[in-house]
């Protein structure tokens, strides 16, 4: 019977009758992988502590068949600070759906598991506004996944600076006004379409929102969010962008992601009542 040791971020978990509980499991080593917690729901068991989401840990393991049984561990951080807050909690779930959207089973994850740790840690302290992490997680996992965008300049002309520049999202690129006025592209409710491929989308982003993109994109992970962005409307837009260009690269949304956002308009609404 082969025992392991790994560490990792439990990103989900199923329960299985009245007591045990089924961990999807983030390494930097394997990927994702399966684990079954035997009595990982009971309130007072021994794996409890291990069997939390949200939860990153040292796993101990053996396989049994085609299980993974977990035998002990230990965490080395649970994250409790996101209960405080609805809205940090539902950003989580949503940056770990994506976290397991873009990872494999047995495939090396060292880079979006660190990224999903750094950015837990700052929601559940909420170092800096939620959309600003939320779009530096998703514009940095389109990058680690191979849809990193060339925010160096104009694809056409290669000019490094314009205000504004458009994003060519599904060209992962940047383009300027004027070339893509020489392209023969019309202007439709502040987009610009193709008049031959209507699908494309290409929205309009200021200056400061390039920078952030730009910065996101090649930042050091443990700087990641550390970047200012003093307009509210230019963070929305930053926070926008991001998630169209990621989620128009997986091709679907998520549930978790929609919540997120219903939620988030609620609490946002409730605030304005209140300062009111």
């Amino acid at each position: 019977m082969l025992h392991e040791s790994i560490n990792g971020l439990i990103i989900r978990t199923r329960d299985m009758g009245d007591h045990d509980r089924y961990l999807t499991v983030l390494t930097a080593e394997r990927g994702r992988i399966l684990i079954l917690a035997k009595g990982g729901r009971s309130v007072k068991g021994p794996q409890t502590a291990v069997s939390q989401l949200y939860t990153y840990a040292n796993f101990e393991y053996y396989r049994k068949g085609d299980f993974n049984i977990l035998k002990g561990g230990s965490p080395i951080e649970s994250f409790y600070r996101l209960a405080e807050n609805m809205d940090r909690l539902n950003l989580a779930a949503y940056l770990c759906e994506l976290a397991s959207e873009l990872t494999d089973e047995g495939e090396e994850a060292g880079e979006m598991l660190r990224l999903t740790l750094n950015s837990l840690h700052a929601v559940s302290r909420e170092l800096y506004p939620l959309e600003q992490i939320k779009g530096a997680f998703e514009i940095r996992a389109a990058a680690i996944s191979g849809y990193e965008p060339d925010l160096s300049g104009c694809r056409v002309c290669r000019k490094s600076f314009f205000d504004p520049f458009y994003l060519d999202v599904m060209n992962g690129a940047l383009i300027c006004p004027e070339c893509l006025s020489e392209a023969g592209k019309k202007v439709k409710g502040g987009e610009y379409a193709d008049e031959i491929r209507e699908a494309e989308i290409r929205p309009i982003l200021p200056e400061a929102v390039v920078a952030a993109l730009r910065y996101c994109v090649k930042a050091p992970l443990n700087r990641l969010f550390a970047f200012e962005m003093a307009d509210a409307n230019d963070l929305a837009a930053f926070a926008k962008q991001a998630e169209l260009y990621l989620l128009s690269h997986i091709g679907h949304g998520f549930d978790s992601l929609k919540f997120y956002h219903e939620m988030r308009e609620g609490t946002i609404r409730a605030k304005k009542r209140n300062v009111t």
